[in-house]
């Protein structure tokens, strides 16, 4: 929640080299990084080993372990972020080391769950397409920290596209697709979708990711990169598809605001890898590659797992709460909705005026649409805040837990 807010803050201090950014450290890079590490994988770190136990039937390995990854990640964002967002390159070899050591513990923690596995295979296969992402994007993470800091020899675009696909479409993607597979139906109280269906699009996603993964490694052939992100749209229509036809079977008619979100971030995904098509080929319009990067994490992957957070954060603070218990009144009864209405809107607002501005290259329609999204920001951390509130008070209202009858 704060890295979302300071990701915001970012962007508005980067307002005007957005419109036309291209990779680079500077705030832009920063604002991207704080958004991709602190707010989406160290969601989906804590989302996923909270929830896959519950879909593998397996507990996590190791609580110790998960704790240290949060205080190993933290810092090491903060630091790596600062130091990107000041241009200090050599500030940011520690802060990726914290970084690294703190997914390398998530890999194995992951790993190990996925490994005794006893429940839902599609989600276990995203999981395992997700974690070999992982690998990819660690390792094409840390050649990017040399050459910036030691100015390691290295083909610096090729190696930025790899380091993109694999963090985005890969390892964030994979695992959104896969937890989409019984998290939606379980919001919306509907059947999931087919799991033949899911594997046959998981293997097309994989697929595309691979190929453009060997193309930016092995070949650097546009037409095989332009082919990965054909085969790429086409699982993500198949998935966004598979998805709608099983909430259309659903028991709860209306769906609720937060599923806006999650077709904002559909409509985004697609929209981002039809766009990928000419820019694989080498069209090259002013602002194309910042709007692509504006459609890919914040229009699909934030607005997704914002849409997540607003029906997951109260399910898991009644659970942790022991909601329900003697009469209480859930947590997750009283979520607070004028927050998430506001920030739905100001959220939706700056996404569209971060498109418009890129498209015009205005500097002005820029810095406001990103103060826009600081201000959704900040009502969504509103809303995270009150629940929290409402777990403390929920606790202690219902004081040390009944003994079990004899």
């Amino acid at each position: 929640v704060l890295f979302h807010i300071v990701a915001w803050a970012a962007l508005v201090a980067g307002a005007a080299e957005l419109t036309r950014f291209a990779g680079g450290l500077g705030p832009v890079f920063a604002a991207l990084h704080l958004t991709t590490l602190g707010v989406l994988a160290m969601t989906a770190i804590g989302a996923t080993l909270q929830l896959l136990p519950v879909a593998t039937r397996q507990p996590v390995r190791s609580v110790r372990a998960a704790k240290l990854i949060w205080w190993l990640l933290t810092p090491g964002v903060a630091l790596f972020a600062t130091a990107a967002g000041l241009v200090r390159p050599h500030w940011m070899g520690p802060g990726a080391m914290l970084i690294v050591a703190a997914l390398a513990l998530y890999a194995w923690l992951l790993a190990e769950n996925l490994r005794q596995a006893r429940g839902m295979r599609v989600v276990v296969l995203h999981g395992w397409a997700a974690l070999g992402a992982l690998a990819l994007l660690v390792v094409s993470g840390l050649a990017l920290v040399a050459y910036y800091e030691h100015g390691l020899a290295l083909d610096w675009r090729a190696f930025a596209s790899l380091h993109l696909v694999a963090a985005t479409y890969g390892f964030m993607g994979l695992l959104a697709m896969g937890l989409s597979q019984f998290l939606l139906p379980m919001f919306a109280l509907s059947p999931a979708p087919a799991p033949r269906v899911a594997k046959r699009t998981l293997i097309a996603a994989a697929a595309a990711i691979g190929i453009a993964l060997i193309d930016r490694l092995l070949v650097g052939e546009p037409v095989l990169f332009a082919a990965a992100a054909v085969l790429g749209l086409g699982a993500g229509i198949a998935h966004v598809v598979s998805m709608e036809r099983a909430l259309a079977k659903r028991l709860r008619p209306p769906l609720g605001p937060a599923f806006v979100l999650i077709r904002v971030g559909w409509a985004c995904l697609l929209a981002s890898l039809a766009l990928a098509l000419p820019l694989a080929l080498g069209w090259r319009a002013d602002g194309a590659l910042a709007g692509f990067g504006v459609l890919l994490v914040a229009g699909w992957l934030l607005s997704f797992l914002l849409a997540v957070l607003q029906r997951i954060v109260p399910f898991l603070a009644s659970a942790h709460a022991g909601g329900g218990a003697r009469g209480m009144p859930l947590v997750s009864s009283r979520e607070p909705g004028g927050s998430l209405a506001v920030h739905r809107v100001l959220h939706l607002a700056a996404l569209a005026g971060l498109l418009v501005a890129i498209a015009a290259q205005a500097e002005g329609l820029a810095r406001i649409a990103a103060a826009t999204g600081l201000a959704g920001a900040v009502a969504f951390s509103l809303f995270f805040t009150r629940t929290l509130m409402r777990l403390r008070a929920a606790r202690l209202q219902s004081g040390p837990a009944a003994p079990a009858p004899s």
